[in-house]
């Protein structure tokens, strides 16, 4: 087969999806051009299509040792080698197809893209950013390059700069794919393109068998379900706090406290059911069970999430009438609450789907801890508003006063415990609070950057593990007993009575009267003898 036909075929193949043909076509003319360079180039590239890296990494390996200074084979090679999470190479082969080629648009622009894979300080940002650009400058009309670019800008702070790179890019290609997927992660980059999720499932009806399409949908919708990580940490110390006065009062006013606890309960429910409602909408019909067996955590979460509100609901009821097996059971629900949210936020960080492969491990770590670190000050907010809740339950003291320390414990630890894990775990260097600052600082202050983001993240895991297992601790002491009334009597501070005393009047009696001695009471001793005294008459 001539050379032009079979690059043309191997081409649309390749345009098509049709990897698999592609392949079969170039083993059948492979004793014809083994010996060309750009019949190996279409090998390799049949091969990244399908991520098979040794594989490509082995064609570019022929193709420029066929002709070293082959651009298209250098490029080739270097993502080979980035798909197997090896950096350095990468960086070096592609630095080299520049030195080559220096007016090969997209050498620059894959250097770019490598950096932002993984920066590793803010020497790095910066040469990312300024190949993007160099790239845009050599190729102004590639909408690709647009998007490296919009990326570099906004990593690099620029947010409008970032969504004015995502506006030109549009107007050369509204429709393309990799520009608008990229509008979801862009700061504000939503105002162009509107909602993400209406927009993939518009792009699904276009191209219904692009895979990436089909995960970035998932994961958009998987991102909405955090929403309900803070409701479950809020509702359960209020509901128990609502509980608290109904604790000892009259029959009318307990049954009035079960009322406004279903109440409360039941909107609770119909509040996070529309929620799920509205996520779920636009997605087609069936979606669902996609979502599901991309992410099997989910469903269990969402089970969790169930069991938790039966078991604050069923908890807060009993709670009325016996504190203690209510209380138990609201913390139950919180715990129930707790690990459904711990399962979303695993899986929006990215399990790897192979555990012996170390940067997997690490992106995933990275993620999850960032996750975790997120949302500081508004942690502080929540747990402020448990202590609200624990003052109103101490308002009738009961063993419904662990539930809110218990449940802002808990959360604390939660917290603490996954960040000192993931600090563990990722080492000296790659942990997220070291990783944060040292993307920041040059390349010379690295070190002092990786020590101080070390120092503050062991502050910010302590904060944390400190005040959670001082919560934690008071909880289990409020469960084991309630604080009682000061005279000993058992009673609650609103029985103590108000008024005169009335005694009975046996024991008035009693009181008053002096009692009447008893003969055994007394003793008496032998008067002793008077001496003698003198008459005065003698």
């Amino acid at each position: 087969m001539d050379f032009d036909v079979l690059y043309t075929r191997i081409t649309h193949h390749l345009a098509t999806g049709r990897e698999a043909e592609a392949i079969s076509l170039l083993k059948d003319n492979l004793n014809d051009y083994q010996q060309v360079a750009e019949f190996w180039i279409l090998y390799a590239a049949c091969h990244l299509n399908l991520e098979q890296w040794s594989e490509a990494e082995a064609a570019a390996r022929v193709a420029l040792g066929l002709n070293p200074e082959h651009p298209v084979a250098g490029e080739q090679l270097a993502v080979a080698l980035s798909g197997q999470h090896r950096r350095d190479e990468a960086l070096a082969t592609i630095q080299r197809v520049i030195a080559v080629a220096p007016e090969h648009a997209r050498g620059h622009y894959l250097l770019g893209i490598f950096l932002l894979g993984n920066i590793q300080n803010n020497d790095e940002r910066i040469l990312a950013r300024q190949a993007t650009e160099h790239a845009l400058k050599l190729e102004p009309e590639n909408p690709d390059f647009y998007q490296g670019a919009a990326l570099a800008a906004d990593i690099a702070g620029d947010h409008r700069g970032a969504m004015r790179l995502l506006e030109a890019g549009l107007r050369i290609d509204p429709h393309h794919q990799g520009l608008l997927r990229s509008a979801g992660s862009i700061e504000m980059g939503r105002k162009i393109v509107g909602d993400h999720g209406q927009l993939l499932r518009g792009m699904l009806a276009s191209d219904p068998m692009n895979e990436k399409l089909h995960e970035d949908y998932a994961e958009n919708f998987l991102a909405k379900q955090v929403v309900y990580a803070d409701r479950w940490w809020l509702s359960i110390p209020a509901l128990a706090a609502v509980v608290a006065f109904g604790h000892a009062a009259s029959l009318p006013v307990t049954l009035i406290v079960v009322v406004l606890v279903l109440g409360a309960g039941g909107l609770f429910a119909w509040w996070n059911i529309s929620t799920y409602k509205r996520t779920e909408k636009p997605l087609p019909s069936g979606y669902i069970k996609d979502i599901h067996a991309r992410f099997p955590a989910l469903p269990k979460a969402m089970r969790g999430y169930q069991a938790s509100w039966v078991a604050a609901v069923a908890g807060a009821v009993a709670g009325c009438f016996v504190p203690l097996a209510g209380a138990i059971l609201m913390l139950l629900g919180v715990v129930a609450g707790r690990v459904a949210a711990a399962l979303i936020f695993r899986e929006i960080s990215g399990p790897p789907q192979n555990r012996q492969d170390p940067e997997e491990r690490r992106v995933h770590l990275v993620r999850l801890s960032g996750g975790y670190a997120a949302g500081f000050w508004k942690r502080v907010l929540i747990v402020f508003a448990h202590l609200a809740f624990f003052g109103v339950c101490m308002a009738r003291p009961s063993q419904m006063a662990a539930v809110p320390m218990w449940s802002a414990g808990l959360g604390l630890l939660m917290v603490g415990g996954v960040l000192a894990y993931c600090q563990l775990r990722l080492g000296f260097k790659n942990n997220a609070f070291a990783y944060g600052l040292a993307v920041s600082s040059s390349a010379k202050a690295r070190g002092f950057a990786l020590l101080r983001g070390n120092i503050g993240g062991m502050y910010f895991i302590g904060l944390h593990l400190v005040f959670g297992f001082i919560a934690f601790v008071l909880s289990l002491s409020f469960l084991g007993g309630a604080p009682q009334s000061s005279d000993g009597s058992g009673g609650t501070v609103d029985e103590e009575p108000s008024g005169p005393v009335q005694l009975p009047r046996e024991e008035l009696d009693r009181l008053t009267r002096s009692p009447a001695p008893m003969p055994e009471e007394f003793s008496f001793s032998p008067m002793p003898e008077l001496p003698d005294i003198p008459s005065l008459d003698q």
